[in-house]
Order: C-alpha cells, then sequence, then structure tokens
C-alpha cells in the first residue's frame, strides 16, 4: 500500500491517527494531573491542555488543508478551471474559520460543563483569533454567501456565549454564589 493511498483519506489517515495518540496522551496528563496534581504541578497540567488543543486543532486544520489541496488538484486541467478553482479556494478559507469557530464553541461548552476558568479563557483566545481572521480576511476575500455564513456563525457563537455569562446560568462568578449563600438574588 502506497503512502498516498494512506493519507488521500479524509481524517481516517496515518497523520490523523498519530495526532489522535498525542491527543489521547495529553488526556491522560490532564486527567491524572487534575486527580492527583499538587498546586506546585497544576501549571504543567494546564500546559498539557492546552497542547492538546493545539494539537486538536492542528490536526483539524491539516485535515481540511489536505481535503482543498486534494480537490484543487482534480480539477486541474478542466474546462472551467479557473472558476472551479476559485470556488475551492472560497470554501478552503472558509473552512479554518468554520473548525476553528466550532472548536472554540466546543472548548467553551466543555469549560463551562467543567467549570475550568483555564479552558474557557483558551476557547475565547481562539474564537478572538477567528473574528480577527473574519474580519482581516474572511470579509475581504470571502464571496458573499461564504461572508455571511461566517457572521452568521460568528454571531450565534458569540450571542451565545455572552448570554450564558450575562445570566450567569452555571453559577460561575463568585458573587452569585455569594448571594445564593446568603439567600438573595442578583
Amino acid at each position: 500500500m502506497d503512502s498516498d493511498h494512506i493519507q488521500s483519506a479524509l481524517v481516517f489517515n496515518a497523520r490523523f491517527t498519530t495526532y489522535i495518540v498525542a491527543i489521547a496522551i495529553m488526556a491522560g496528563i490532564v486527567a491524572a494531573g487534575e486527580r492527583f496534581a499538587s498546586k506546585r504541578e497544576m501549571p504543567f497540567v494546564n500546559l498539557a491542555g492546552l497542547a492538546l488543543n493545539l494539537l486538536a486543532l492542528i490536526a483539524l486544520t491539516l485535515e481540511a488543508h489536505d481535503y482543498f489541496s486534494r480537490q484543487t488538484t482534480a480539477t486541474y486541467g478542466i474546462v472551467g478551471y479557473s472558476s472551479q478553482y476559485q470556488d475551492i479556494r472560497l470554501a478552503w478559507d472558509f473552512s479554518y474559520s468554520a473548525i476553528w469557530l466550532v472548536y472554540g464553541a466546543g472548548t467553551m461548552a466543555f469549560g463551562f460543563w467543567k467549570r475550568d476558568a483555564f479552558v474557557r479563557w483558551q476557547a475565547l483566545a481562539l474564537m478572538a483569533f477567528t473574528i480577527g481572521k473574519v474580519f482581516t480576511y474572511d470579509t475581504w476575500s470571502l464571496e458573499k454567501i461564504y461572508r455571511i455564513l461566517s457572521f452568521i456563525g460568528l454571531g450565534v457563537v458569540l450571542m451565545g456565549i455572552s448570554y450564558i455569562y450575562h445570566r450567569d446560568w452555571l453559577k460561575l462568578s463568585p458573587r452569585s454564589s455569594e448571594n445564593a449563600t446568603k439567600g438573595t438574588s442578583a
């Protein structure tokens, strides 16, 4: 079996499997660290969590890159290549924003679920980076439909997160837990 055939499968390939193994190792370090690490060792556990998220983002971004790279190669030489290439290129650029935004939203949900501020800050940093990309690059290079989808997705995610933080449904702020113990409402 040649290596081109192995790499041609989207997600189910040797490189992605290698990333999954590395991510699983980092997840094991984080899980064990949360149970057994001392306060002095927690920065290393947090570093493993950060590495886990970076590895996942790199793996997903590389899969999108390879998929669209194969699409452009497959359309090369076909009549109307220029317009097909342009369509593929637009979808390619949009896919990065979509992947990062969905991953950021998932990370934010995980941070809410685990009540982990460090994970939520990672998600906010990723989404801030994605917002910067959407406003500086996607706005200028994407066609109307992809631009609209980028802004709609971005708006929905940001409104949802801000609403959850504002309502403090998850009782994340110390002030709301103090008020709850005193019997007053915020």
